[in-house]
This record gives structure tokens, sequence and C-alpha cells, in this order.
């Protein structure tokens, strides 16, 4: 058989004992208030729990002072944290949360600390519509868990549209970023960088409004939430030669094996590229059919060469096509712009109002003083000092 084989063997493997996931059967929902406490593991091992479809739970990280609590009556997750979390090469926390997204504001962070309540975020999730498949990552500030506590997570309207979360320790690292409109607060496991309002506790805010930066033109689309159940199509007026432009978006509710076709002017079409993710992402999560769903929003870009624009209105269609056998959850759309490079104009220069119309006769360079060449000091050293 050609590529690799594999090899039976009754061993099972180290790294799988430390990373194993252990399920808790819940028979009784009296049990859920009880404190689930297992003996874990290293200094940046994160903090996975699961509420559905069972509650599953990884092995208590050092860094946890103690077992989590779930407690439905109140609608809330209590993770405790030790006061000697931060160690050496851990700096942060970040907690993700993964939830329905019923458009009523998502679970809501706090933070406890000998008896005061600090709040984190008051929701994660979208105000207005319901979006779905939700998940939201957020840097917890070290001025609130420097010294421990208690991270709670809460769901008061519906705590059964909570379905995972996960902490997970992160450490500092020097980062230049060509730019001033963007700052890099967090780079995951498979090297992507959320921008620093991703990671902040307050609401995302749609991005609105059109910028131009010289020969470049950052067209607003669609900022707010838009459902592809059926095809959008933009209007995108064009004047100038393009010399390229890219099609920007974030998505939601995506199967990771769908794609999302983009068409100008009826030409052919071609597919939006994803970032990649990590297959440990606590994203990442298994749909009730076994496939794997990827909670949040993504961001997708494709590049659109010259050739497909023309001169007046261009037409942009964006189709969702979905992969076969995936469970049809609801894919919607935001913070859709296309930024197009236009070729600059050619320069002209401009008349001197201060300068006579008519020079004198002669030599029109007479009042330029002359150089000297032999004053000017020299540019290498002479000969006998190299030697």
């Amino acid at each position: 058989m050609n590529g690799y084989a594999l090899r039976k063997t009754n061993r099972r493997a180290p790294w799988l004992e430390a990373t194993a996931w252990v399920l808790l059967v819940l028979a009784c929902p009296g049990l859920w208030a009880q404190e689930l406490s297992i003996p874990a593991g290293g200094t940046f091992d994160p903090f996975l729990l699961a509420l559905k479809p069972a509650v599953q739970m990884s092995p208590l990280p050092t860094w946890m002072d103690g077992p989590v609590s779930i407690k439905p009556e109140l609608a809330r997750v209590e993770v405790p944290i030790a006061p000697g979390w931060k160690e050496s090469s851990v700096d942060s926390l970040a907690v993700t949360v993964i939830f329905e997204d019923s458009g009523e504001g998502g679970p809501a962070l706090e933070w406890q600390h000998h008896g005061e309540v600090s709040s984190v975020c008051s929701g994660l999730g979208v105000v207005g519509s319901a979006v779905g498949l939700n998940s939201r990552t957020v840097l917890l500030p070290d001025m609130l868990t420097r010294d421990g506590g208690v991270l709670v997570i809460s769901c008061a309207k519906h705590f059964d549209s909570l379905l995972s979360l996960a902490v997970r320790p992160a450490r500092r690292d020097e980062t230049a970023v060509l730019g001033d409109r963007r700052s890099a607060a967090l780079i995951d496991g498979a090297f992507q960088a959320f921008d620093e309002r991703e990671v902040s506790a307050s609401r995302t805010v749609p991005l609105t409004g059109d910028v131009r930066a010289g020969t470049i033109v950052e067209a607003e689309l669609s900022a707010a939430v838009e459902s592809l159940e059926q095809p959008i199509e933009f209007e995108v007026p064009v004047e100038g030669h393009v010399e390229g432009a890219m099609l920007h978006l974030e998505a939601l509710g995506l199967d990771p094996e769908a794609v999302l076709e983009v068409s100008i002017n009826s030409q052919q079409s071609r597919h939006v590229a994803f970032a990649p993710f990590a297959l440990d992402d606590p994203s990442l999560v298994t749909d009730w059919n076994g496939r794997l769903v990827l909670a949040g929003w993504r961001k997708g870009s494709l590049f659109l060469p010259a050739g497909q624009f023309k001169q007046g209105e261009n037409q942009i269609v964006i189709t969702l096509k979905r992969a076969g056998g995936e469970t049809g959850r609801a894919v919607s759309l935001r913070n859709t712009s296309l930024h197009l490079r236009f070729t600059p104009s050619a320069f002209e220069a401009r008349p001197d109002p201060h300068r006579r119309a008519n020079p004198p006769e002669g030599n029109p360079n007479r009042d330029a003083p002359a150089v000297d060449f032999q004053s000017l000091d020299p540019i290498l050293p002479p000969v006998d000092e190299i030697r």
C-alpha cells in the first residue's frame, strides 16, 4: 500500500492520556451543581469544559484553584483561578465561549475576588438579530486577574444556549505591526492575529464608511449582518482604471467544506479563501451529526483581477454553495468591504506663481552662484589614510 502504513499497538500514547476529555454522565439534573475536579497538568495546559451534548471536562491545570462549579439554577459557570497563576512564562488569560447567539446579547463575564464583583463583559453576542453558533475570545484584564479569583460565565436568559468554554494561559511577545489602523493583541496556534477590538470586553462595532488612502479605496459594501440563504448582490460604481481589488468579509455558520462563490458582472466565479484554523481550537466543535463546525466569525478574502471590472456600475454576487451532508445551519455575513487599487494619475508640474513670466536674455542661470568643487569635502579619505 502506498503512503503511510498504520501499525496496531496496545500501548496508549502519553499525549492522549494528558489531553483526553473526561466524560461525566449526569443522570440527575441536580448533580449539575456539584463541583467537578480532576487532577491535572502543566503551565500552558488549557481548561476545557463542554456542556452539550454531554458534560465533558479536561483535567484541571495547575493554575486553577480548585474544581469548576456548574450551577444551572443560577444560570452560571464558575471557574476558580489560583492567586499564583501569573508565572514567569504566563502573562495573561484568555477565555473563549461558544454559544447559540439568539440576538439577545449573549453570555456575560464577571470576575469575583474577596466578595467584590467586577464586570468584564456585559454580553459576548450581537443584539438585534439571531446569528446562530457564535464564539468570542476575550483577553481578561491583568489588573483583575493577577491576584486570583473566580471567573463567572453567566447566561441569565437562556442558560441552555451556553455550549462550551475554554480558559487558556497566554504569554506576551513583542510584535511589530505595519500601519496604524490595527493593533494585534492576540495570536492563536495557527498564527492568526486578532485585533485589539476583537478580544476586548466591548461589543464588536461594525466597520462602516469608505476610506481613501492614496490610490487605495476601502469601500464598505455592507457592515450589517446579512443572511446568505439567498445570493447577495452589491452594486459597485467605478470611475478610473482599476489595477486590482480585494474582497474582504466575515462569515458565521459556514461549514468547513462549504464555499462562497463570488462573480463580477456575471463572469466566472471564484471562491473566497478563509484563514486556516488549528484543530485544537476550542471554537472547533462537533455538530449533532458528528460534523466539525467552526463557531464564530471567520475572516475571508478574495483577489479580484482588474479585467473583471468595467467603468460605471459593477455587480458583485456572493453565493453560498453548501457541502453534501451538512446540517443546513444558517450562514451570515458582516463587514463586507472592497479594497480597490487605482492607477495613479499622471504627474503634472504646477507653474510657480513667483517665477517671472519673461526671463532676461542671455544665460538663464547667471544669477546662480558657481560651484567650487575644490572647496567641497571629499567623500572618501585620502589614499594615505586608507593605507
